[in-house]
Protein backbone atom coordinates (compact mmCIF):
# COMPACT_ATOMS: atom_id res chain seq x y z
CA UNK A 1 0.00 0.00 0.00
CA UNK A 2 2.53 2.68 0.80
CA UNK A 3 4.47 1.52 -2.56
CA UNK A 4 1.37 2.46 -4.24
CA UNK A 5 0.73 5.96 -2.80
CA UNK A 6 4.41 6.42 -3.12
CA UNK A 7 3.63 5.70 -6.76
CA UNK A 8 0.73 7.69 -6.91
CA UNK A 9 2.30 10.55 -5.53
CA UNK A 10 5.28 10.72 -7.49
CA UNK A 11 2.63 10.55 -10.44
CA UNK A 12 0.84 13.54 -9.55
CA UNK A 13 3.92 15.46 -8.97
CA UNK A 14 4.96 14.83 -12.21
CA UNK A 15 1.68 15.82 -13.98
CA UNK A 16 1.69 18.85 -11.89
CA UNK A 17 5.25 19.75 -13.39
CA UNK A 18 4.09 19.01 -16.75
CA UNK A 19 0.85 21.22 -16.51
CA UNK A 20 3.00 24.29 -15.54
CA UNK A 21 5.43 23.99 -18.45
CA UNK A 22 2.66 23.23 -20.79
CA UNK A 23 0.48 26.57 -19.33
CA UNK A 24 4.08 28.38 -19.46
CA UNK A 25 4.67 27.75 -23.23
CA UNK A 26 1.26 28.72 -24.32
CA UNK A 27 0.96 32.05 -23.25
CA UNK A 28 0.27 33.68 -26.09
CA UNK A 29 1.61 37.16 -24.95
CA UNK A 30 5.10 35.60 -24.52
CA UNK A 31 5.10 36.04 -28.63
CA UNK A 32 4.20 39.74 -29.02
CA UNK A 33 5.38 43.18 -28.86
CA UNK A 34 3.69 46.01 -28.96
CA UNK A 35 5.20 49.28 -29.31
CA UNK A 36 4.28 53.14 -30.13
CA UNK A 37 5.37 54.73 -32.85
CA UNK A 38 5.48 58.66 -32.75
CA UNK A 39 6.61 61.89 -34.75
CA UNK A 40 6.54 65.72 -34.71
CA UNK A 41 7.16 68.15 -37.47
CA UNK A 42 7.48 72.03 -37.16
CA UNK A 43 5.12 73.74 -39.91
CA UNK A 44 7.05 77.06 -40.25
CA UNK A 45 4.82 77.91 -43.43
CA UNK A 46 1.66 77.28 -41.94
CA UNK A 47 -1.23 80.36 -41.88
CA UNK A 48 -2.39 81.85 -38.96
CA UNK A 49 -5.79 82.08 -37.20
CA UNK A 50 -6.42 85.34 -35.60
CA UNK A 51 -9.06 87.12 -33.83
CA UNK A 52 -9.37 90.74 -34.26
CA UNK A 53 -11.09 93.02 -31.75
CA UNK A 54 -12.13 96.47 -32.18
CA UNK A 55 -13.15 98.46 -29.03
CA UNK A 56 -13.60 101.98 -29.35
CA UNK A 57 -16.29 104.97 -29.18
CA UNK A 58 -19.81 104.60 -31.14
CA UNK A 59 -18.86 107.54 -33.69
CA UNK A 60 -16.19 105.01 -35.68
CA UNK A 61 -18.13 101.85 -35.08
CA UNK A 62 -19.55 102.58 -39.18
CA UNK A 63 -16.21 103.18 -40.57
CA UNK A 64 -14.64 100.40 -38.71
CA UNK A 65 -18.04 97.69 -40.09
CA UNK A 66 -17.13 99.54 -43.58
CA UNK A 67 -13.42 98.66 -43.58
CA UNK A 68 -14.15 95.03 -42.02
CA UNK A 69 -15.96 94.57 -44.98
CA UNK A 70 -13.65 96.17 -47.28
CA UNK A 71 -10.93 93.09 -45.57
CA UNK A 72 -13.44 90.83 -46.09
CA UNK A 73 -12.98 90.89 -49.75
CA UNK A 74 -9.53 89.63 -49.61
CA UNK A 75 -10.27 87.71 -46.41
CA UNK A 76 -12.92 85.79 -47.26
CA UNK A 77 -13.01 83.67 -44.58
CA UNK A 78 -13.35 86.52 -42.09
CA UNK A 79 -16.09 85.90 -39.81
CA UNK A 80 -17.85 88.38 -36.98
CA UNK A 81 -17.94 86.44 -33.89
CA UNK A 82 -18.85 89.08 -31.13
CA UNK A 83 -20.68 92.39 -31.63
CA UNK A 84 -21.35 93.78 -27.85
CA UNK A 85 -22.18 97.95 -27.14
CA UNK A 86 -22.46 99.41 -23.37
CA UNK A 87 -22.78 102.53 -21.51
CA UNK A 88 -19.22 103.77 -20.32
CA UNK A 89 -20.60 105.57 -17.54
CA UNK A 90 -20.69 104.75 -14.31
CA UNK A 91 -23.88 106.07 -12.76
CA UNK A 92 -22.38 108.68 -10.42
CA UNK A 93 -20.97 110.15 -13.12
CA UNK A 94 -24.21 111.06 -14.80
CA UNK A 95 -24.78 113.59 -12.87
CA UNK A 96 -28.28 115.21 -14.69
CA UNK A 97 -26.29 114.33 -18.20
CA UNK A 98 -28.92 113.30 -20.84
CA UNK A 99 -27.67 109.94 -22.38
CA UNK A 100 -26.00 110.70 -25.34
CA UNK A 101 -24.21 108.20 -28.14
CA UNK A 102 -20.68 109.14 -27.35
CA UNK A 103 -21.65 107.59 -23.93
CA UNK A 104 -21.54 104.04 -25.12
CA UNK A 105 -18.72 102.10 -26.57
CA UNK A 106 -18.33 99.05 -29.14
CA UNK A 107 -16.81 96.18 -29.19
CA UNK A 108 -16.56 94.10 -32.18
CA UNK A 109 -14.85 90.57 -32.58
CA UNK A 110 -13.79 88.56 -35.74
CA UNK A 111 -12.22 85.59 -36.52
CA UNK A 112 -9.57 85.82 -39.42
CA UNK A 113 -8.16 82.97 -41.37
CA UNK A 114 -4.98 84.37 -43.02
CA UNK A 115 -2.37 82.42 -45.80
CA UNK A 116 1.07 83.56 -44.23
CA UNK A 117 2.86 85.70 -42.18
CA UNK A 118 2.62 88.50 -45.61
CA UNK A 119 -1.24 88.94 -44.86
CA UNK A 120 -1.00 89.27 -41.30
CA UNK A 121 1.13 92.40 -41.21
CA UNK A 122 -0.35 94.03 -44.04
CA UNK A 123 -4.01 93.71 -41.90
CA UNK A 124 -1.76 95.19 -38.68
CA UNK A 125 -0.83 98.17 -40.85
CA UNK A 126 -3.84 98.66 -42.64
CA UNK A 127 -5.58 98.97 -39.00
CA UNK A 128 -2.94 101.30 -38.22
CA UNK A 129 -3.13 103.25 -40.56
CA UNK A 130 -6.90 103.76 -40.13
CA UNK A 131 -6.02 104.67 -36.86
CA UNK A 132 -8.61 101.87 -35.06
CA UNK A 133 -8.24 101.11 -31.76
CA UNK A 134 -7.75 97.16 -31.54
CA UNK A 135 -6.39 94.72 -30.28
CA UNK A 136 -5.18 91.42 -32.45
CA UNK A 137 -4.26 87.88 -31.38
CA UNK A 138 -2.89 84.73 -32.60
CA UNK A 139 -5.04 82.20 -31.80
CA UNK A 140 -4.01 79.30 -33.62
CA UNK A 141 -1.87 77.87 -36.94
CA UNK A 142 -4.08 77.18 -40.01
CA UNK A 143 -3.31 74.43 -43.12
CA UNK A 144 -5.85 73.66 -46.25
CA UNK A 145 -7.66 70.77 -45.56
CA UNK A 146 -6.08 69.08 -48.75
CA UNK A 147 -2.38 69.83 -47.94
CA UNK A 148 -3.22 68.89 -43.97
CA UNK A 149 -4.61 65.53 -45.40
CA UNK A 150 -1.41 64.83 -47.27
CA UNK A 151 1.16 66.10 -44.47
CA UNK A 152 -0.91 63.32 -41.79
CA UNK A 153 -0.46 60.75 -44.09
CA UNK A 154 3.38 61.16 -43.92
CA UNK A 155 3.97 62.18 -40.65
CA UNK A 156 1.60 58.99 -39.70
CA UNK A 157 4.21 57.12 -42.68
CA UNK A 158 7.50 58.75 -40.15
CA UNK A 159 5.61 57.42 -36.89
CA UNK A 160 5.05 54.04 -38.14
CA UNK A 161 9.02 54.03 -39.78
CA UNK A 162 9.77 55.16 -35.69
CA UNK A 163 7.69 52.16 -34.41
CA UNK A 164 9.57 49.93 -36.21
CA UNK A 165 12.71 50.96 -35.29
CA UNK A 166 11.58 50.41 -31.99
CA UNK A 167 10.69 46.79 -33.17
CA UNK A 168 13.75 45.92 -34.96
CA UNK A 169 15.87 47.15 -31.55
CA UNK A 170 13.57 44.90 -28.88
CA UNK A 171 12.86 41.90 -31.21
CA UNK A 172 17.26 41.83 -32.02
CA UNK A 173 17.23 42.57 -35.40
CA UNK A 174 14.46 43.11 -38.82
CA UNK A 175 12.67 39.86 -39.78
CA UNK A 176 11.93 38.56 -36.73
CA UNK A 177 8.45 40.17 -36.16
CA UNK A 178 5.79 40.04 -38.32
CA UNK A 179 3.30 43.49 -38.03
CA UNK A 180 -0.31 42.35 -37.24
CA UNK A 181 -2.04 45.49 -35.97
CA UNK A 182 -1.77 49.23 -36.37
CA UNK A 183 -4.07 51.81 -34.48
CA UNK A 184 -3.28 55.24 -34.77
CA UNK A 185 -3.54 57.39 -31.26
CA UNK A 186 -4.53 60.95 -30.05
CA UNK A 187 -1.89 62.78 -31.21
CA UNK A 188 -2.43 65.74 -28.78
CA UNK A 189 -0.99 63.99 -26.43
CA UNK A 190 0.66 64.61 -23.86
CA UNK A 191 0.86 68.12 -24.31
CA UNK A 192 -2.66 69.16 -25.76
CA UNK A 193 -3.92 71.01 -28.53
CA UNK A 194 -2.86 74.34 -27.35
CA UNK A 195 1.00 73.41 -27.62
CA UNK A 196 0.89 71.97 -31.35
CA UNK A 197 -1.33 75.27 -32.36
CA UNK A 198 1.17 78.11 -30.76
CA UNK A 199 4.66 76.22 -31.42
CA UNK A 200 3.52 75.53 -35.40
CA UNK A 201 3.93 71.72 -35.23
CA UNK A 202 2.20 68.65 -36.39
CA UNK A 203 2.06 65.10 -34.78
CA UNK A 204 1.13 61.47 -35.33
CA UNK A 205 1.52 58.69 -32.74
CA UNK A 206 0.50 54.88 -33.84
CA UNK A 207 0.18 51.68 -31.62
CA UNK A 208 1.84 49.10 -33.36
CA UNK A 209 1.87 45.68 -32.07
CA UNK A 210 3.71 42.83 -33.85
CA UNK A 211 4.13 38.86 -33.48
CA UNK A 212 7.14 37.55 -32.73
CA UNK A 213 8.69 35.02 -35.82
CA UNK A 214 11.28 31.96 -35.17
CA UNK A 215 13.67 33.54 -38.05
Amino acid sequence: MKKMNAWVLAALLGAATLSGCQTRTANPEEDYLQVIGEYEQPMPEAGYRLSLTYNGPMNMRQEFIHWADSLREEVPSMMLTNDNTYFNYMPEQMAKEKIKPSMFQTSMTYNIVVPDSATYGRIIQSVLDNGFPFNLNVSGTFVEPAEKQKLQQELMQKALDNAKAKLNFLSGGEGKYEIVGIEEMDNMQPYGPEYYEFNRKMASRVKVRARLTSN
